[in-house]
């Protein structure tokens, strides 16, 4: 075969190749198709395939979080600072001290112990059951205090009344009646002022108790 005939044989071929290549748009429809086919990874979570709704989500979990946590501390903090209250009201009442300040009247007491910027104007029902003794300084989480001895009426027990201004810190204390040790202690809020009575355990009835 000559080279004239390799050159025609070489053109022949090209043509017909070329006659049967796609064209552009054959193309097009076959990558649609393929695309529209193309499955779905199943482990591909819905919410990841929008961002915007993905970010909100997880900002609603973090904050969900975070008021679980800051009611979580403030209730923790409300029980510490109420243990301590109650530890330190019934360390003071062990103490036994003597009243640095006789004085069976309130007012008078007042008068006498001038550092107390509170009155000491006893509530009613401490005023039926007890009698004042005296009194003398103490603090309270930190506060100056009055701490009283009174005497129950009916029995001649002698309790200890613990007296302060009410400061936020201790407005958050509930009003409660708790056994701390070998110390029946009752807590409570009135008029401004944050009270603490505090009685041996062993010197008070069960009548007195359901009462409070």
């Amino acid at each position: 075969m000559n080279t004239q005939d390799n050159d025609k044989l070489s053109t022949n071929l090209k043509e017909y190749y070329q006659s049967k290549s796609l064209s552009a748009d054959s193309v097009e429809r076959m990558l649609a198709q393929v695309n529209a086919e193309k499955p779905v990874n199943p482990l591909v979570i819905p919410w990841l395939r929008r961002p915007v709704a993905g970010l909100a989500w997880v900002a609603s979990l973090l904050v969900m979080v975070m008021l679980v946590q800051f009611f979580y501390h403030q209730q923790s903090h409300q029980s510490n600072l109420t243990a301590l209250v109650l530890e330190e009201i019934a360390m003071n009442h062990n103490k036994k001290l003597d009243a640095e300040y006789r004085e069976t009247q309130p007012e008078i007491l007042r008068v006498a112990m001038q550092r107390l910027d509170f009155p000491l104007n006893l509530p009613a029902d401490i005023q039926r059951d007890f009698q004042l003794v005296g009194g003398r300084y103490c603090s309270i989480q930190g506060g100056l205090a009055a701490q009283l001895k009174v005497r129950n009426r009916v029995s001649g027990a002698v309790s200890t009344l613990y007296v302060t201004e009410l400061t936020e810190k201790l407005a958050r204390i509930k009003e409660q009646h708790v056994l701390q040790g070998s110390v029946d202690i009752h807590l409570w809020q009135q008029q401004g002022r944050f009270f603490g009575l505090a009685t041996d355990a062993a010197l008070v009835s069960r009548d007195d108790r359901h009462k409070k």
